[in-house]
């Protein structure tokens, strides 16, 4: 089969990709346009200035303003409503977003807030490109919101009709498959696994002027030992760094430790002054960063999906630290990271372990087949088969 014509519409900006949601979409986008013509409907809030048409690494970017948007980040942070409300704006707005998208493709993927296009489409293959079992998600966070229960039971009808109008689910996990067959009743050969990975075109290990460079950036000795949490502003990630600041950083500072926190979840720390730690928030590169620290941790103990924080410090070179459910979707990458229960993880830390760069060895050969090109062109291949007529296992084809 020739080139696909590979449509997406998703509830956010994917570049730069600030977010492991948005490093997901556009690093899969990125692989998919290697062999297809890939065009990504970016809905955005009013404040975003970006170009309203965008090229980047063979992926056409467009953005278009959907005000409703940020009502819905507002309702959420009021506590009143959660975030998934902004699918009712997006399906009222369907047959704008299809002529946005120009002539109907090969393939349409939604993401959850944008799958009710998926029951209007023409398109040969729909997809439902879940990051999440959302459902399971919002029941397990401890974000308040009013009416819970009411809520949880329309993201499960939500989440449900995505997967019932989508020929293909894709998840990032094996756990998240089986519980979208569990909860939904989808076949086995209309769930495929594609994994969370990272991005192999800017992440890489550091050289001694990159790493010495780095640490006089954020204002550390050349010595000093650096750990660095990478997330953006959502539950599991405000849980995880409270514990470390709150729990595992007091101790370890009192032997010299710093904290690096980059990324939005930075937001959520009402208590910044301390001089062990070094809040920076979303940057445009994140390898820079990534070069300042020994070790990358990784304290999550609730959520969804997979974190793509995982293969990232890995690439950077960096030690990994890890909770138990931190790890989910990374079996392959499990012996080449510290993994450690949450009451356990201080120790683990203080032992001040060493990446694979500190040791003097080769990346790990697991490490390659979660780069995002390799990702992105199976997923192609993953495509090519359903619309060939092929089977397809979950992670890949016949």
């Amino acid at each position: 089969m020739s080139a696909l014509s590979i449509q997406s519409v998703v509830d956010d900006d994917i570049h730069p990709p600030r977010s492991g949601g948005a490093q997901r979409l556009f690093g899969l986008a990125r692989g998919l346009a290697a062999h297809h013509r890939v065009r990504v409907l970016c809905l955005v809030p009013n404040r975003n200035t970006a170009a309203a048409r965008e090229q980047v690494a063979g992926v056409e970017l467009l953005r278009r303003k959907a005000w409703h948007t940020s009502v819905a980040w507002r309702l959420d942070r009021m506590g009143l409503a959660p975030l998934f409300t902004a699918a009712s704006g997006h399906r009222a707005n369907a047959a704008r977003y299809h002529a946005e998208l120009g002539p109907e493709g090969d393939v349409l993927a939604c993401d959850l807030n944008l799958a009710g296009l998926l029951g209007t489409s023409a398109a040969a293959l729909k997809v439902y490109a879940s990051q999440n079992v959302e459902y399971d998600r919002f029941i397990s966070s401890s974000a308040r919101v009013w009416r819970r229960a009411y809520w949880s039971e329309r993201l499960r009808a939500l989440e449900g009709g995505a997967v019932r109008d989508a020929d293909l689910t894709v998840t990032c996990s094996e756990e998240d498959a089986a519980r979208m067959r569990e909860l939904y009743g989808a076949a086995a050969d209309a769930v495929a696994v594609v994994p969370n990975g990272y991005d192999e075109t800017e992440l890489h290990a550091p050289s001694e002027p990159e790493r010495q460079h780095a640490r006089a950036a954020i204002g550390v000795r050349p010595d000093a030992h650096v750990i660095v949490f990478v997330g953006a502003d959502w539950g599991p990630n405000r849980e995880a760094l409270a514990f470390m600041v709150q729990r595992v950083m007091p101790a370890l500072a009192r032997d010299g430790a710093h904290l690096l926190v980059v990324g939005s979840v930075g937001r959520s720390l009402t208590h910044t002054q301390e001089a062990w730690l070094r809040v920076v928030g979303e940057v445009p590169a994140l390898t820079p960063l990534l070069h300042a620290a020994e070790v990358g941790v990784n304290p999550v103990m609730s959520g969804g999906g997979s974190n793509v924080k995982v293969p990232a410090y890995l690439a950077a070179g960096l030690a990994v630290v890890t909770t138990p459910f931190g790890l989910r979707g990374y079996a392959p990458l499990a012996p080449h990271c510290v993994v450690a229960e949450a009451d356990a993880m201080a120790d683990a830390l203080r032992a001040r372990p060493q990446g694979w760069y500190a040791r003097g060895e080769a990346a790990p050969e697991a490490l390659r087949e979660y780069a995002w090109g390799y990702l992105g062109e199976r997923l192609g291949e993953i495509y090519t088969a359903r619309l060939s007529g092929r089977a397809t296992t979950q992670r890949g084809v016949v």
